[in-house]
């Protein structure tokens, strides 16, 4: 599959994405204001979030893929990462604020929940959410992209967080009528409070690795350790003193920069000679994904600082 293709792919896996969810979405918000359950209403919210954001994404891979321009010389790869850490931060508050009115609601004596309507909304939810997380995994790793990624991931939640709500919710079924019948007007505000806190570990680290991204940390990966072996490989060959190599990864793009110190006995290289390394360096490091490359040789120590 051609960078084109993939791209259509993903454009395609977005739209069912935001269609599928849209219409669960309506749906919890009417069992969760007709339930008066907090729990399914922060589901629906979630999505709701999950959809407007799968449109950013949707817009962004459109964006990203124009060609440089003046304003832009050095491509658009930067705002993937932008978009994901927007998206991973407006999940972290969603959760935060759950959390926080969970609390209050705990603090003010709990709330009923109508189990009776809320059940075969969650049941469907949790059924169909686990079916599509599992394509969307499945795909995000055919076409290596952060963005099917991230869309597996809130697919993921949203199965997690129905089944913990059908556990709480059960809970107050089994409960009426028996001595923890106390309980019940607890169990809807402290399941939100559990799903709340265990889905913040998820969208922090999303929202890390990409601040990472955008600061141009060295990615630590793979790719970098590949590129590293592959220079000192060329280094030791051609017998140059030493190498520095630099590497920023931005959304799928690497920006990667191989200084070589060269012997002056090596000084008067000619520009074939030298291309012909390049380009056995860069046969050696390309892979599936995209790469702003410099590759500079130098006898002045100075000139790789």
């Amino acid at each position: 599959m051609n960078a084109r293709q993939k791209r259509i792919q993903k454009r395609k896996l977005i739209k069912i994405s935001i269609a599928t969810g849209s219409l669960l979405t309506i749906w919890a918000i009417a069992v969760g204001i007709l339930g008066d359950s907090k729990s399914i209403i922060f589901d629906a919210l979630f999505s709701m979030v999950g959809i407007s954001l799968s449109g950013v994404s949707l817009l962004v891979n459109n964006f990203i893929r124009k060609p440089d321009d003046d304003n832009l010389p050095f491509g658009r790869s930067q705002f993937e990462p932008f978009a994901i850490t927007v998206q991973s931060s407006v999940i972290i508050f969603l959760c935060l604020y759950s959390l926080a009115t969970s609390v209050i609601d705990i603090m003010n004596g709990g709330k009923t929940v109508e189990f009776g309507i809320a059940l075969p909304y969650l049941v469907f939810s949790i059924i169909g959410c686990f079916i599509l997380w599992l394509f969307f995994r499945k795909k995000a790793l055919e076409l290596k992209s952060e963005y099917v990624r991230i869309e597996s991931t809130e697919w993921q939640l949203d199965a997690l967080l129905s089944l913990g709500v059908l556990c709480g919710l059960s809970l107050s079924y089994f409960f009426t009528n028996t001595r923890f019948a106390y309980i019940i007007p607890y169990l809807d505000p402290v399941m939100v409070v559990i799903i709340s806190l265990a889905f913040l570990r998820i969208p922090t680290r999303t929202f890390w690795k990409n601040i990472r991204e955008l600061l141009q940390f060295a990615p630590d990966d793979e790719v970098e350790e590949k590129i590293h072996e592959a220079s000192d490989q060329i280094a030791e060959k051609y017998n140059f003193l030493d190498s520095v190599v630099r590497v920023a990864k931005t959304g799928s793009s690497y920006t990667i920069e191989i200084d070589f110190l060269l012997p002056k006995s090596l000084s008067d290289m000619n520009v074939t000679d030298l291309d012909m390394i390049r380009q056995e360096l860069y046969d050696e490091i390309k892979g599936d994904y995209k790469m702003w490359l410099t590759i500079s040789f130098t006898t002045e120590r100075k000139w790789m600082i």
